[in-house]
């Protein structure tokens, strides 16, 4: 377990082991259907995802990480291509149940953003769009498809992307 990755906030540290636990074991258990076998640790991954886990992380691979605030970083670094595009919406669409938690979780973050992601620390290399309005959940097509429907389907902008690397002989 990494250093510090003891807690989650809100739950103690008698309440989170125990939900590390369950976590840790339903990937497990997807490891073994996957044929892969991985460590599970949950709040180590949750530790990476801080502000100080993040930095550590960013640190140590700054490849395509912008120089300046809210810019672009290098679009290649060592042969790899870096390409980001983000969103800034929250409530994308009303059946959909968790659109309210990030327009919450999205508060407490300065910047126009997509409820986990400010829409500037999104930017990694080439940034294709920041300004989606799609939230975090939409931007990896969660929850059954159920993404706003006056923006931009997410899958067309996989398959845009797609496009965009075979075009350049990928």
């Amino acid at each position: 377990m990494i250093k510090g990755a003891t807690n989650i906030p809100g739950l103690g540290p008698i309440a989170a082991p125990v939900i590390s636990g369950v976590i840790n074991g339903f990937f497990t258990f997807v490891d073994l259907f996957s044929g892969e076998a991985y460590r599970q640790d949950a709040l180590a991954g949750l530790d990476s995802l801080t502000t100080k886990g993040a930095t550590a992380f960013n640190a140590k691979y700054p490849q395509g990480i912008p120089t300046t605030a809210c810019g672009e970083g290098a679009y290649t670094v060592n042969g790899v291509r870096y390409y980001s595009w983000s969103g800034v919406g929250h409530l994308t669409n009303p059946l959909d149940l968790v659109d309210p938690a990030l327009a919450l979780t999205g508060v407490v973050i300065p910047e126009g953003n997509d409820g986990l992601v400010g829409r500037c620390s999104s930017h990694l290399g080439q940034v294709i769009r920041d300004n989606y309005f799609m939230n975090h959940l939409d931007e990896v097509n969660q929850l059954f498809g159920l993404v706003s429907l006056l923006e931009t389907n997410p899958v067309s902008v996989y398959r845009q992307q797609a496009n965009r690397l075979k075009n350049i002989g990928l």
